[in-house]
């Protein structure tokens, strides 16, 4: 007994349409036929899929690329403060680098700063935050723990230029160091362009002593290039603050304030000298 099933008896998914070929046509061959080109299908729809698959894959991969340098410039920022003295002091050349784009290697050779001017800070094992500043000198600089607290013979004469990348911190740390100071060692200069023009500093160091300068680059730069108003006949030590603010930036990300530090600061003629024959030291806080 024959069945009109209205298809075919193969669970292919396909239905044989009667109206789609004559009564004369071989049925195993349709079959076959439209077998064949379901597998053409599935095949297609599987490369389809493995494309969207790699694109989705080699997105996130790019994406990771382009972010992988940032995060690897910014920890190097991060922890720069924490390495030993010849990595601080190879990080130092690689922006001078940043800061003279178009200097030879032996151009750049002549600017370096010798590695022993760093100070080994790597294992201060305390936090570096500001108020953490007294720990952080009593155990890595003791020689300015006691300087701070000591009168220096001239006027505008710091023992301490600590560099920071904003008004708003060079405020906190001169807080901190004014905690620091002896009876008679002298005041905390605030040297920061906001509130104050720079002949009012440069006035302000000619008549008064103090035992440290805290500020900006860009201000203390050009204070060391004005005429008797920056005195570098006590300094003993310049202290950067490598702090790292919301926008994942410190003092050496910024070009203004990397090229102000580098340009205006280290390579002062007096200070350089004072620097490569050792008696100003750097340390990174």
């Amino acid at each position: 007994m024959s069945h009109n099933t209205g298809g075919d008896d193969l669970e292919d998914g396909f239905d044989i349409d009667s109206e789609n070929f004559s009564p004369g046509e071989d049925v195993s061959q349709v079959v076959q036929e439209l077998a064949k080109e379901k597998k053409r299908k599935r095949k297609k729809k599987r490369k389809a899929e493995v494309s969207t698959s790699e694109a989705e894959h080699i997105q996130p991969q790019a994406k990771r690329r382009k972010t992988g340098k940032v995060e690897k410039d910014m920890s190097e920022t991060l922890t720069v403060a924490l390495q030993p003295s010849t990595v601080q002091a190879e990080y130092f050349y690689s922006l001078l680098g940043k800061v003279h784009k178009n200097s030879t290697s032996l151009e750049l050779d002549d600017l370096r700063l010798p590695d022993a001017a760093f100070v080994d800070s790597h294992e201060y094992g305390s936090s570096r935050d500001i108020e953490h500043l007294p720990q952080f000198i009593a155990q890595v600089l003791p020689v300015l723990k006691t300087r701070l607290t000591q009168r220096s013979a001239n006027k505008g004469a710091p023992t301490l230029l600590l560099i920071t990348s904003s008004a708003l911190r060079a405020t906190e740390f001169t807080r901190i160091l004014r905690g620091m100071r002896g009876p008679k060692s002298g005041e905390i200069a605030k040297l920061f362009a906001r509130h104050f023009k720079l002949e009012e500093h440069a006035q302000y160091l000619q008549n008064h002593h103090v035992c440290a300068g805290v500020g900006t680059a860009g201000r203390i730069g050009k204070l060391l290039e004005h005429a008797s108003a920056l005195s570098l006949n006590a300094l003993t030590h310049i202290l950067i603050d490598s702090h790292i603010d919301v926008k994942k930036r410190s003092i050496f990300d910024i070009p203004e304030t990397r090229d102000a530090l580098i340009k205006d600061i280290f390579e002062n003629t007096e200070l350089k000298q004072s620097i490569v024959s050792g008696k100003v030291s750097i340390a990174l806080f």
